[in-house]
C-alpha cells in the first residue's frame, strides 16, 4: 500500500511577490523565492516555514492550467502536494485508478508528478512528490532556480 504524507498545499495566486510578503505579514509564514520556473511557466515560492506554496502562472499557458483556473476560479487553494517514499509505486497506485499525471518532472533529487482535478480526485490538484530531505522540494528547487545555498540555508555557518 503506497504511504503519502502532506507536504504543502498549493495556493494560486495572481502575483506571487504580494502574496508572498502578505502571508509573511499575516501569518508569519516564510518562504524560498519567489522563482521564475520557466518549464513551467510559473512564478513559484515554497515553503521554508509554515507548509504553503505560492503559484502564479507567468503566461496564459502554463504547464498546469493555473491560469485558466485563475481565471475561472480566481485565487485560492489549487491543490495539495504530497510526500511518498516510492515514487513508481505511487505513479502505479494512481494508474491503477485510471489517473495518469498531466505533468512529470524532477529537480535534481526531487521528482514531481501533477494530478489535474477530476472527478477521481473530488476535485482536488494532486501533486505527488519523492524527495530525500526533509525540505528537499523546497531547498531542491530553489538551488536549481539558481539561488547560492547560503541564501537558502536557514542555520548559521559553522
Amino acid at each position: 500500500m503506497m504511504k503519502a504524507q502532506l507536504n504543502r498545499i498549493a495556493l494560486r495566486v495572481s502575483d506571487a511577490d504580494k502574496a508572498v510578503a502578505d502571508l509573511n505579514a499575516l501569518l508569519g509564514v516564510t518562504f524560498y523565492g519567489p522563482y521564475d520556473d520557466e518549464h513551467m511557466g510559473l512564478r513559484v515560492a515554497l515553503p521554508k516555514s509554515g507548509g504553503i506554496e505560492v503559484m502564479a502562472p507567468m503566461h496564459d499557458h502554463d504547464a498546469i492550467g493555473a491560469y485558466q483556473r485563475l481565471q475561472t476560479e480566481g485565487e485560492g487553494i489549487s491543490g495539495i502536494a504530497l510526500r511518498v517514499d516510492d515514487f513508481e509505486e505511487a505513479k502505479a497506485a494512481f494508474a491503477a485508478r485510471g489517473l495518469k499525471p498531466a505533468v512529470e518532472f524532477n529537480h535534481g533529487k526531487f521528482r514531481e508528478m501533477i494530478f489535474p482535478p477530476q472527478p477521481a480526485t473530488h476535485g482536488l490538484e494532486i501533486a505527488v512528490n519523492e524527495f530525500p530531505d526533509a525540505n528537499g522540494a523546497a531547498i531542491q528547487v530553489a538551488l536549481d532556480m539558481g539561488v547560492d545555498w547560503t541564501d537558502v540555508c536557514d542555520w548559521d555557518a559553522q
